[in-house]
């Protein structure tokens, strides 16, 4: 996927996590500042709680990793970037997948098909996890709000 490609205006993107309307995270915030809520939406893939690997049992955050699997889906939210080159170098750099990270990354963005609530599929961006989850703990509902009721 191209950089101009992300870049272009009303560029769609899914959210799973800290990033949900129902946080208070300050990227959560920058989000709403530059985007418009599409919708509610499901992604075909299983969600785990990472614990992250540079504060083990301090900080844990979600991440999504793409199923073959029907009976697989992570809940989120879709939003229409108005100024995807303000707000999306920001989300790379907070996923830790921007340059100034070492590869390989923990998370990748990339496109996937959404569907919506009301069926409609989407074609959307979002942050995918990458690494080894053999020790994450699965969240079988797919839903991060279930496990995280305030995140933040």
């Amino acid at each position: 996927m191209s950089s101009v490609e992300l870049h272009a205006p009303g560029t769609l993107l899914f959210v799973y996590g800290t990033l949900l309307t129902v946080s208070e995270h300050p990227m959560g915030a920058l989000l709403r500042a530059h985007s418009d809520l599409v919708g509610k939406g499901s992604i075909r893939a299983c969600l785990y709680m990472i614990d992250d690997p540079d504060q083990p049992g301090q900080n844990t955050y979600p991440g999504a990793l793409p199923s073959g699997d029907p009976d697989d889906d992570v809940f989120g939210e879709v939003y229409r970037l108005r100024e995807p080159d303000k707000v999306l170098p920001a989300f790379d750099d907070f996923e830790a997948c921007s340059p100034r990270w070492p590869e390989p990354h923990e998370f990748v963005l990339r496109r996937v098909p959404v569907t919506m609530e009301n069926g409609e599929t989407l074609q959307a961006v979002s942050y995918l996890y990458s690494w080894d989850v053999s020790k994450a703990e699965r969240i079988v509902s797919g839903r991060f709000t279930q496990v995280a009721p305030d995140v933040q």
